[in-house]
């Protein structure tokens, strides 16, 4: 906002980034939403120029959409489908686009070693006793990176290099923002999934929304039933 671009965080409950951030928001009680204000945003195409939309992080394992075991992932793609479904549908639409990645990648294996990376400044890592001594200067394993735009390529695998920084150095460059740290400032911009020449998603597709195992959320709750 100080640097006239507009933001928002809207969160999915009480707890995640949007209580972390709190602290850090120029103007909190604006630009911390709950999501039904994204939704409402959306339709009503007054999205800010740029949004971080999050999952449900606070709440019992059978509502979570945050994907995180033992929470129902299903419950967190239909979360995804209907964030993306709001976009496809805004007025927004035209000039928008969605980055959806996840925060690691749960422990899946991943046979490409993590890669070197630039460290984001002099600062060493507060380690304890019985950690693993390191520095800031690689990647993690690999996780999803979707782009939704009408300005994405179709069919397009990139096979660049990103890590979640790479998101930050689009807005960086896209509003003319200086970086963050290092680690942002050397990162790759996801230029590669996009087509600027030609929008082929100017036509935005339709949306179906997943189907929800009834069963699977209902023995979920059985398995990690809600603390009082």
């Amino acid at each position: 906002m100080t640097r006239g671009v507009s933001f928002r965080v809207y969160f999915s409950d009480a707890g995640g980034l949007g209580d972390f951030l709190t602290g850090m928001l120029p103007e909190p009680a604006t630009q911390r939403q709950p999501i039904a204000r994204f939704f409402a945003d959306a339709a009503a195409g007054k999205l800010p120029a740029v949004s971080f939309v999050n999952a449900t992080f606070d709440a019992p394992e059978s509502k979570a959409t945050w994907e995180h075991p033992p929470s129902v992932a299903q419950l967190g793609q239909l979360f995804v489908a209907r964030v993306v479904d709001a976009l496809l549908k805004s007025p927004n639409w035209p000039r928008s686009a969605l980055f959806f990645a996840y925060d690691e990648h749960g422990g899946l294996f991943d046979h490409v070693p993590p890669p070197a990376a630039c460290p984001p400044d002099a600062h060493q890592p507060e380690l304890q006793p019985h950690d693993q001594h390191g520095r800031f200067d690689h990647l993690g394993p690999r996780v999803p990176f979707i782009v939704v735009s009408p300005y994405a390529k179709k069919h397009h695998v990139s096979h660049e290099v990103y890590d979640h920084t790479s998101i930050l150095r689009f807005i960086e460059a896209r509003f003319v923002l200086p970086a963050l740290t290092a680690r942002d400032a050397n990162a790759l911009a996801p230029w590669d999934m996009f087509d600027f020449s030609v929008p082929a998603h100017a036509k935005p597709p339709q949306v179906t929304l997943p189907q929800v195992d009834a069963g699977a959320v209902t023995r979920c709750a059985e398995l990690y039933p809600e603390k009082p």
